[in-house]
């Protein structure tokens, strides 16, 4: 289940912070952020300063994670005594942040490690590097992902950039934050067509008119895809421009 924490708009959510609060869409971010090795800046309640760790594990099945020994050695000892932490981190430009009750415990070669359960909920705040361009109503730009398991899922392009696309789809199949389509085809102009992975980075249920809003990361995108999205976005741009001017 996911929480908004702010308004989100159609074309505009770059910076909207959000609660995710269903297990396994926990599970997969934290899995993310394992894998990846981030980083992880801990602030520790009631204590100034900021301590450096890493995501050793994610145990579903034990309801457990694992975090390295906070560094500088202040900070561990910190940790020893309140219990608690405060994790912040950057992941494939998604900002997250979670708290943790932890226990302390030490491995057979001494080293000290903290380990506490999953977290109940994380908040996850996209920061979007490319700016989107509105897809104008006078130019239709549908997009369609076959779904694993489901039907196909169509809709159109509300807004583009060079990183990614909004789109209001219409099928009752639930997308999720983190979630993999493994192929989106765009229907360019021109008999132009652009197919790539995409990252379901935002999604917003329109119950009203039985759509979603979602806003999508590409990812592994092709050399040739990569010229026809830019010659579409640069022309969306000059459009955009000329409106303005006239306005």
């Amino acid at each position: 289940m996911t929480e908004h924490t702010a308004p989100a708009q159609a074309t505009d959510y770059q910076g909207k912070a959000e609660k995710i609060t269903h297990p396994p869409q926990i599970a997969n971010l934290l899995r993310r952020i394992r894998d990846q090795k981030v980083l992880l800046s801990v602030h520790i309640p009631g204590h100034e300063g900021v301590f450096n760790s890493l995501l050793l594990d994610v145990n579903t099945e034990r309801n457990l994670i694992l975090l390295d020994e906070l560094n500088p050695q202040t900070g561990h000892a910190l940790a020893c005594q309140v219990r608690q932490l405060r994790v912040r981190c950057q992941c494939h430009g998604v900002e997250l942040s979670f708290a943790c009750h932890i226990e302390v415990g030490q491995s057979q070669r001494g080293i000290s490690f903290y380990h506490g359960p999953l977290p109940a909920s994380i908040t996850y705040l996209q920061r979007r590097s490319d700016f989107r361009v509105p897809v104008g109503m006078s130019l239709a730009v549908p997009v369609h992902m076959p779904i694993e398991g489901a039907a196909m899922a169509n809709g159109t392009v509300t807004d583009l950039s060079m990183g990614g696309l909004g789109a209001n789809i219409n099928t009752h199949i639930k997308f999720t934050h983190g979630q993999i389509i493994n192929i989106c085809s765009l229907d360019l102009p021109k008999g132009e067509s652009l197919n790539t992975e995409i990252e379901i980075r935002f999604v917003r249920q329109d119950t009203q008119h039985h759509t979603q809003h979602i806003g999508a990361a590409f990812r592994n995108i092709q050399p040739q895809s990569e010229q026809a999205l830019r010659r579409l976005v640069t022309q969306l741009e000059r459009d955009m421009l000329r409106r303005k001017v006239r306005d």
